[in-house]
């Protein structure tokens, strides 16, 4: 995992997700939770591919008392079977509901780590926006990762033992057509 971070930090800054997926850069798209959703993912999940993992839509982790948790997308060691990648991908509205939304969405991440018996060398959060909106506060995410969470049962998650997070920000801008665009991406890792 050493490079990882790297890999995928100059993967997706280079002409990655041009190249695989053209409707995000050049034709655009409307403003649809839904396929944005899935593109999202799919970006992910190819991402993992690229980089020689074995990608996973809709991973499951092991089932424990709680709900039933599936990362968007588990990039799986391909000689090992071990989870080393756990990803979330969603949308964050600058608003207090947006917010929390992305704190359920670590919360599962963290959880899930946990239910892998924390083998997941890197959690990443991944939100994407329609237009500009408030940022996400990274650090607020950060201080949670550091100090652990309890899911909505009332469980205290840990903070991982090992391991990092990423969290990845993508902002869509409307054109003058009105379709959706990439037009940055701010990465943090902790």
């Amino acid at each position: 995992m050493s490079d990882l971070p790297s890999q995928i930090e100059t993967t997706l800054k280079g002409g990655f997700i041009e190249s695989a997926y053209p409707v995000l850069v050049q034709h655009g798209l409307k403003d649809s939770d839904v396929f944005m959703h899935s593109l999202g993912c799919s970006v992910w999940n190819t991402l993992g591919h690229e980089l020689g993992y074995m990608a996973v839509a809709e991973g499951p982790a092991p089932v424990a008392s709680g709900d039933n948790i599936r990362s968007d997308s588990v990039w799986y060691d391909k000689e090992t079977i071990a989870p080393r990648v756990l990803i979330e991908f969603e949308r964050y509205d600058g608003s207090g509901r947006g917010k929390a939304k992305l704190v359920e969405k670590l919360t599962n991440l963290m959880e899930a780590s946990l239910r892998w018996e924390n083998q997941p060398d890197l959690l990443i959060l991944s939100a994407w926006s329609s237009g500009l909106v408030s940022a996400p506060d990274f650090q607020e995410l950060e201080d949670l990762y550091r100090q652990g969470v309890s899911n909505s049962k009332g469980l205290r998650i840990p903070p991982p033992p090992s391991g990092s997070l990423l969290l990845h920000r993508m902002v869509l801008q409307p054109g003058v057509d009105g379709l959706l665009r990439l037009k940055l991406m701010n990465f943090r890792w902790s």
